[in-house]
């Protein structure tokens, strides 16, 4: 049996290590986790919730919010990112409404997400729930990693 560990690195044999031609590829990995008021709680406050550990190397590409239950609070969000930046993957987006939320960086983010993690770090979601308590709200995010 052949075990991977993550990055799993690709290159073209017949081309080298380097030169003209030499292509390196790195495999993506998708993490989807599901976040719900099991783990937000339903009353008004703030919950960070650790969703994975990227490992060192990796670059973040792309994060996905599908809210699939609206959380029945019109000031509830949602933030991903990690400790040091919460906002990085995900700036903080409503939630009350179910659908897809899509990531769409601004040039700073772009720039910041591409840079390798030096270590491994803990992908987090902050969820706000401001003025009263919810008693429905079901969100699974998607980060893609490279």
């Amino acid at each position: 049996m052949t075990t991977f560990s993550y990055p799993v690195n690709i290159k073209r044999p017949e081309m080298g290590e380097s030169g003209a031609g030499a292509v390196a590829a790195r495999v993506p990995a998708r993490y989807s986790i599901r976040v719900g008021t099991a783990q937000t709680g339903t009353a008004a406050g703030t919950t960070t919730i650790p969703l994975f550990i990227a490992p060192a190397g990796s670059t973040f590409y792309e994060c996905v919010i599908d809210v699939v239950t609206a959380y029945d609070n019109a000031d509830t969000k949602f933030t991903v990112g990690t400790s040091a930046a919460p906002a990085t993957l995900y700036a903080a987006t409503t939630v009350n409404t179910a659908g897809r939320r899509a990531y769409a960086g601004t040039g700073a983010q772009v720039s910041a997400n591409s840079i390798a993690l030096t270590a491994d770090t803990t992908v987090q979601a902050i969820v706000s729930i401001t003025t009263s308590t919810v008693a429905a709200g079901d969100v699974i995010v998607h980060v893609v990693i490279g």
